[in-house]
């Protein structure tokens, strides 16, 4: 009798055991299915850039994969990759509190905190509370660093631009392009790597360079500097919040060169915007200006810029189309965040679209600039700025400004497409792994047709990298040399 017992408890445990990993791969797998779903009836077009096939067989793949419980490292790499190759910018994957708990108790990171500046790592400083946790455990005599401000040219052997290829492979881009993936990848820099290669290393090379010498250093491994990286991070939310209510700025440099600074286009519509522009080029043209700088690093986008536009090309001229391929619909939406502006939009131009289309059934989505005064049309030559954070509606104004008005690229290749991509920043919680997905029901075009490669139109006519993170004036600086390049002498 006691056999008997003993052999239905062993059965039990064994079958309570399999019955919770079994839970565990339906929940993976369930996250994997729901994100499909979702992309399928809400992405604006999930074949933008890529066929239709080779989404669906990343899914099949992924699914696959997951037929074992996996760590949420493991699982963020997997869901990753996948949303990543649908090659759009607007539709990214961010990892819950889970994967950086996981990276937090790997103490598998150096024991620094560094940024991306372009496409250059620098040292940056540790807050207090970091200071004694990465080097928890450590002797006196292992507890080696970074110089503040010094330049990380290789880690483990691999350069700056070879661990961006393994990165990347993670981060979503416009056309699978290497520029916004440099941008995603800035403050997050050592959590990507730790993602991308997970070898378990006690100690690490890293080169780099200080004070003009380059210097070979060996440094151990422990707790990422997460508070250091929060803190950053927070500052750059804040700056954020401000960017989105910028509507931007106008100068006169030198009583020659006008100079436009948008850092942001999310407020770049409505009576005070029109105003703005209407005010500057009133005094471009009484002040007769015939030089024009546009400056968008750092850009994120937002509306797209067909007011500024029709100061530059005039009236009724084409820019391209914004189709609302997937509006709302009720019951469709389940799994979606709702308190954000970006819903409630999704919600109001669904509506308001739909009802124009029925009173306008010839309408199909082209986008044209608006009615403008002639004597205000600016004919002089124009230079904008660019670089790897330029995106969405600042890299399509990039594109109009280069191919409808001759303008010269001045600094990095824009991050954004200046063809086409989807649009909206519907944002979704996966049940299980709590990943935040960005989804975007809305595909805007450029007026150019698709080409082969599409990152060659965005080359920079002259290419600019500051050489030092802390410079002062950094505007200036730009504006300085693209003045030194284009106008001096003409």
């Amino acid at each position: 009798m006691m056999k008997v017992f003993n052999v239905v408890v062993l059965a039990v445990i064994l079958l309570c055991s399999f019955s919770d990993e079994d839970k565990e791969v339906r929940l993976q797998r369930k996250d994997c299915e729901l994100l499909r779903d979702m992309l399928t009836r809400k992405e604006g077009r999930l074949d933008i850039h890529v066929p239709q096939d080779s989404v669906s067989l990343v899914f099949d793949n992924l699914y696959s994969n997951l037929d074992v419980e996996l760590p949420f490292i493991e699982l963020y790499r997997q869901f990753g990759k996948v949303v990543s190759t649908i090659q759009c910018g607007h539709t990214r994957l961010w990892p819950s509190g889970r994967v950086f708990g996981e990276w937090n108790s790997e103490r598998l990171s150096l024991p620094c905190d560094y940024v991306l500046v372009g496409k250059k790592l620098f040292v940056s400083d540790l807050v207090k509370e970091d200071k004694k946790k990465v080097n928890f455990g450590k002797r006196k005599s292992q507890q080696k660093n970074l110089p503040k401000n010094a330049e990380i040219i290789a880690i483990d052997g691999e350069t700056v631009p070879e661990m961006m290829q393994r990165i990347g492979e993670f981060i979503s881009s416009d056309e699978n392009g290497i520029d916004f993936k440099y941008a995603n990848a800035t403050h997050l820099f050592e959590f990507f790597r730790n993602v991308a290669y997970r070898d378990r290393k006690d100690s690490i090379e890293v080169i780099y360079s200080a004070k003009r010498d380059t210097t070979s250093i060996y440094l151990f491994t422990g707790y990422p500097p997460i508070n250091s990286i929060k803190k950053r991070l927070d500052n750059l939310e804040t700056q954020s919040r401000k960017d989105l209510k910028n509507i931007g700025k106008y100068s006169v440099i030198k009583s020659k060169y006008a100079y436009f600074k948008f850092v942001s286009f999310y407020a770049c519509h409505g009576a005070k915007y029109e105003k703005f522009l209407e005010t500057s080029f009133k005094d471009i043209s009484k002040k007769d200006i015939k030089k024009l700088i546009v400056d968008v690093r750092g850009n994120p986008g937002g509306q797209l810029q067909s007011s500024f536009m029709k100061y530059i090309v005039g009236s009724n001229k084409l820019l391209g189309k914004y189709e609302h391929n997937k509006s709302f619909k009720r019951f469709t939406n389940r799994h979606l965040q709702k308190n954000n502006a970006f819903y409630r939009n999704y919600k109001k131009s669904s509506r308001i679209i739909k009802r124009f289309k029925r009173k306008h059934p010839e309408y199909d989505s082209e986008i044209y600039t608006g009615y403008v005064d002639s004597d205000l049309i600016f004919e002089g030559e124009i230079i904008v700025i660019t670089d790897e954070g330029s995106f969405s509606a600042s890299s399509l104004l990039a594109c109009h400004l280069k191919t409808l008005a001759k303008a010269k690229i001045v600094g990095q290749p824009a991050g954004g497409s200046f063809f086409c991509g989807n649009s909206g920043g519907l944002e979704m919680v996966l049940p299980y792994t709590k990943f935040s997905v960005m989804i975007n029901p809305f595909t805007f075009w450029s007026h150019l047709p698709l080409q082969q490669n599409p990152q060659t139109i965005k080359q920079p006519d002259l290419f600019l990298e500051p050489i030092n993170p802390k410079m002062g004036k950094k505007d200036d600086w730009f504006v300085t040399k693209a003045i030194q390049g284009f106008f001096i002498g003409k």
